[in-house]
Parts: structure tokens; C-alpha cells; sequence
């Protein structure tokens, strides 16, 4: 073999041993694999779980719930404030709570974070002209807040009602910069109640207000530029493709010791990556150090891998969220209850936690997550029942009268097929749900037509406008001992509330508004109680299963879980045998 032949025949062989394998450099950048695009970083307007995993190093709350003891700590405020109980003058009858925000907090541009700052918070969300809908759900119960004259630290909320999520509402909401995201300073002309819901029609022709407003929603304050108090800051965003966040600059808390305040990368490079398959190749050959949301059967063979296992540590912490099936409530099908029992009866729950989850989940019934202690034990898992579901369809007065396979009905004079459509935005479980449900409703005459669309599409043509009749999807919930409840409530069945189901029972309005004034926890509990029963036996949707999560991460880094959304703290995490490595 000639030199040349043998220089070709060597770089040839050095070539492939490089590509088999391109490490991620140790420069303390760490590398995510995000399950989709999150479409909008706006923890007020967007409070999606997927957005979640990079808001929350950039947007922080007065206090939050600390990682390993799962209490309300404080984080921008010195302390968590008492409840003050108010028994004289107009806000008799409710509650007001004081706290000091911290006197090093700043925001990126040196200046301190100040009362102003909460005031503007409270009151972008509470306009109704924002899309910060979720979040007035709870501030809704503020009925004023009111600032210290001769300290701009120091705060006073005040709650109409003795309402049982008074404190987490008052100080557990991103607090966003009015410098930045109001660099006109339009809201502080208006006081905190003419900005209610009460004045919405006047509101409205407000042109100063209007176009706040359409500011505050656009996409610039939500995919081009970001402003917050947490340790890291925005750094770029392509589509579809990754985004990139640092840690900032002589951050004033570099020193603090809370777990939310951490800086641990120098840089979170978040790589979007819907294919499983393709994710697991990137992290195996270590061009990606954290994975999460995975299938039971990758995670459980990676697990099982002796050599793996030396590479990577495996977390499957409970997740504080439910998997279920929206049903719209007011469709001239799914309006009648027992058709609604008839097809839960047509989903195997316990084989789907099986197969799908490896057995890693917990069988739903409820509103309430199984495993909170306000869980009602009392109600039993519906089972795949076929001819349940059958009898229960005949009850509602469907028959196969034309002997064509499928049952029909006279629906406001017109006989109509059951033929009910089921909208998946191109998720595995979602996919996987839809064809089973799809297969046994066919047992007992049920069409069930699959569409697949963008979720995007699903929620702003679909859900918004009530205009579907199923939808799988998943209710988050927080780790707060009360529950909020609205989302079961009709005043909640609007465009931007979020009662996707139209369920409406004026027996379950009535207890939603009556638990959140109860004091006593044996009342609330058996409050608790009687609406989760209520719920159970209109099945507005169908109750599926909270799953338990599926995480990966690279030895290269100390890494922990935790039940917390999204179930572990990047900024906590550390090259293993950094002099910083503690966790």
C-alpha cells in the first residue's frame, strides 16, 4: 500500500472514530431536550408546564415552594407574612396580609425591586382586556392593594373574603419590572380597583388602556424579550429549534442559599426535539445531559442497561397531574350524563398504566390528585365495562335502529348517528388513547372519528370556542395543601377561563364559592369531599390517571428530583466534583 493509500486509510478511520461520539465540551453549558416548542415564555399570559422549564429561572415569585421540604418559602420578601383578619370598616369580613420585599432585589437594569413593581403585576393581570385569564381567577379575590407611603419595600393585600389561597395568591405570582414591560408607566394613571372586571366596557374604549394591552399580549413580551428577578437571563430563541438562557452578571442574589436563586450553568442550551428516538441517541452519545418526559419502555431498557446506568441517573418523582378527556359538556351528545359514564366505561385505565406507563401511575377519579390529602378515597375507579356502557347508552335512548353498526337517536328532530369526533395533537399517549377508545367504542356502536391538528390550532379553534367534542388532556396541579377549585366552576366557561368542559351545575357553583370562605380544615375537607363527589358523578370528563415523570441526566452533572414542577431544578445542578457540587 502506497504512503498516500495510507494516509487516506488512516484520516478515513480517524474520521469515524470522531463522528462516532461528539462529547459535549465541559464548559458548563448544560444541555436539555425540551418535548416541544413552548410557544410563548410568559409565566402571567402562559403558564404552560412546557414553558415552565425555562420561565422559572428568569420570572420569580414574592415566595415559592421550596424543592425538598415542599413549604412556601420566601423568596424576594424577608418573610411569610401572617394573616390579618378584618373586622371593622369595608373590608369587614376579610383578610389582608403585609410583607417587605427584600432590600437587594433588583431587577437587570441595577434598579430595586419595589412595591410599584407588585402593584403593576397585580394589576396587568387583573385587567380584562390581558390574557393573563388563569391567573385572575385568583386575584379576582383582591379587593385592594395598598403601599406604604414612607417605604417602597413594604406591601398590604387585601382579600375581600376569608379566602382559603389568600396567601399563595398574594405572594406565590411571578412579579414582573413595570420599567419594562410598562415603559410608558400607563397603568399607574389608573387605581387598582378601576382596573377590575366590574369597569371591563369602560376599559375597553380606553385607547391608552387598548393598546397596553395589545402590547402586554404580543409576542414581543413573550418570545423576543423577557425581563425578571431570577438568576439567568434570555439569550435566543429559534423556532422549533432551541433556546438559549445564561446566568447573569453580578446577579444580586448570587450569595443567597435558596434553590430557586442558584446559579449553577454558566449557560442552559434548551434543544427541541419532539422525536423520543432521536433525543435518546443525542443523550447516549452525550450531546444532551437531561431528558424528561419519556416513555416508560425507553426509560425502564436505559435503566435496565448495566453500562447506561453508570452513565446516567434515573428519576421518576410523582407528578402533581392528571391525564384526562376533555368532554364539551353543551354538545348535543356528550350533554347527557350517561352517555359521558357510557364511554368511560370504554377505556381500560389500569392496562393503560401498564402499558403505556410501565406501571408507573396512579388511577384518577376526580378533580383532586390521588395522591393529595384531600383526595376523596371514597370513589371507586370506573371500569372497562362494555356492557355497562351498552345499558347506559340504552338508558339515554340510543339504538342501532337502522341495524347499520352504529347507534342512533331523534336529537332536536333529526336522527342523528353517534358518531363523536376526538381532536390529538400528535402525542404518543394522545395517539395511543384515541385508537383504543376508537376500538372498543366500535364494540358497542360508537363512532369515533380521529383528528390530528396542532394543539396550537386545537386550543384558539377548538377548546377557546367550545367548538369539539373530545380532546385528551392534562390537568396540572400545585402543591399547595387547598386546592383552587374554578376550573370546575361555570363562570369559568368563557373563551380565556378554564372550564374547557362547559360544565356547568349550580350545585358544584355553589360549594366552589362556599369552600374558599371556610376557615376551619375539617369543613374545608369535607367541602372538599362532597364537590369531588358531585364532579364524579356528572363526569364532566374522563378521569384517566396521574402519571409519574420520567427523567434522565448525565453523571456529569449532581443532579436531584422532585415532586415540584417540572420535577428538577437545572440551576441547582453542578459538574460533578465542582468545589459547588452540594446536592
Amino acid at each position: 500500500m502506497s504512503r498516500v493509500s495510507q494516509f487516506f486509510g488512516f484520516m478515513f478511520i480517524f474520521f469515524l472514530i470522531s463522528c462516532k461520539s461528539d462529547p459535549l465540551p465541559d464548559d458548563n453549558s448544560l444541555h436539555i431536550r425540551l418535548k416541544k416548542d413552548p410557544e410563548r415564555i410568559n409565566p402571567l399570559l402562559f403558564p404552560n408546564p412546557t414553558a415552565r422549564e425555562i420561565y422559572q429561572y428568569i420570572h420569580l415569585p414574592l415566595a415559592d415552594f421550596d424543592p425538598v421540604t415542599l413549604s412556601l418559602t420566601p423568596v424576594l420578601i424577608t418573610e411569610i407574612p401572617a394573616e390579618i383578619a378584618i373586622d371593622t370598616g369595608i373590608y369587614k369580613g376579610g383578610v389582608a396580609f403585609d410583607f417587605k420585599i427584600v432590600d437587594d432585589a433588583k431587577w437587570d437594569n441595577g434598579s430595586p425591586i419595589t412595591s410599584e413593581d407588585y402593584l403593576f403585576t397585580i394589576k396587568a393581570i387583573n385587567m380584562p382586556m390581558t390574557n393573563a385569564g388563569k391567573y385572575r381567577e385568583l386575584t379576582q379575590n383582591i379587593a385592594n392593594i395598598v403601599l406604604d407611603q414612607t417605604n417602597n419595600k413594604k406591601i398590604r393585600v387585601i382579600f375581600k373574603h376569608d379566602y382559603m389561597l389568600a396567601l399563595e395568591t398574594a405572594v406565590n405570582i411571578e412579579i414582573y419590572p413595570r420599567y419594562f414591560y410598562d415603559s410608558l408607566n400607563i397603568l399607574s394613571k389608573y387605581s387598582f380597583k378601576d382596573l377590575m372586571a366590574d369597569n371591563e366596557e369602560k376599559l375597553k374604549n380606553d385607547t391608552l388602556l387598548t393598546k397596553f394591552a395589545e402590547k402586554f399580549n404580543s409576542n414581543d413580551f413573550s418570545r423576543n424579550q423577557f425581563c425578571g428577578a431570577g438568576p439567568y437571563k434570555f439569550v435566543s430563541w429559534s423556532a422549533n429549534q432551541n433556546i438559549i438562557i445564561e446566568k447573569k452578571e453580578n446577579y444580586w442574589a448570587k450569595d443567597k442559599k435558596q434553590a430557586i436563586l442558584q446559579q449553577g450553568p454558566d449557560k442552559m442550551i434548551f434543544h427541541i426535539i419532539p422525536d423520543e428516538l432521536t433525543a435518546l441517541t443525542q443523550l447516549k452519545a452525550n450531546k444532551l445531559d437531561v431528558i424528561n418526559e419519556i416513555s416508560a419502555g425507553s426509560y425502564n431498557a436505559m435503566e435496565d442497561d448495566s453500562l447506561l446506568k453508570n452513565k446516567f441517573a434515573f428519576y421518576h418523582p410523582a407528578l402533581m397531574k392528571q391525564y384526562f378527556i376533555v368532554l364539551n359538556n353543551q354538545d348535543p351528545i356528550l350533554q347527557d350524563v350517561n352517555v359521558r359514564k357510557a364511554l368511560a366505561h370504554l377505556i381500560d385505565v389500569k392496562s393503560i398504566i401498564q402499558n403505556l406507563e410501565g406501571g408507573m401511575g396512579v388511577i384518577s377519579v376526580g378533580a383532586i390528585h390521588p395522591l393529595k390529602k384531600t383526595f376523596n378515597t371514597t370513589l371507586k375507579p370506573i371500569p372497562y365495562d362494555l356492557e355497562k356502557a351498552k345499558q347506559l347508552l340504552s338508558e339515554a335512548g340510543w339504538k342501532d335502529s337502522n341495524n347499520n353498526g352504529t347507534m342512533d337517536k331523534k336529537l332536536n328532530g333529526k336522527n342523528t348517528e353517534m358518531e363523536i369526533e376526538i381532536l390529538i395533537s400528535g402525542q404518543e399517549l394522545g395517539k395511543n388513547l384515541s385508537i383504543l377508545l376508537q376500538e372498543n367504542a366500535a364494540k358497542v356502536g360508537i363512532k369515533i372519528k380521529i383528528t390530528e391538528k396542532d394543539f396550537k390550532l386545537i386550543r384558539a379553534e377548538n377548546l377557546k370556542p367550545r367548538k369539539f367534542q373530545m380532546v385528551p388532556s392534562v390537568f396540572s396541579q400545585d402543591i399547595v395543601t387547598w386546592d383552587d377549585m374554578s376550573k370546575w366552576s361555570s363562570e369559568n366557561d368563557t373563551p380565556d377561563g378554564s372550564n374547557d368542559a362547559s360544565y356547568r351545575n349550580s350545585i358544584t357553583d355553589d360549594m366552589i364559592k362556599k369552600i374558599v370562605t371556610l376557615k376551619d380544615d375539617k369543613d374545608r375537607m369535607e367541602m372538599y369531599q362532597k364537590i369531588q363527589a358531585q364532579i364524579y358523578e356528572d363526569q364532566p370528563v374522563i378521569f384517566l390517571y396521574a402519571p409519574e415523570e420520567k427523567i434522565i441526566v448525565s453523571k456529569k452533572w449532581t443532579s436531584f428530583a422532585t415532586i415540584k414542577r417540572p420535577r428538577y431544578m437545572a440551576n441547582t445542578f453542578r459538574l460533578a466534583g465542582s468545589k459547588a457540587s452540594t446536592k
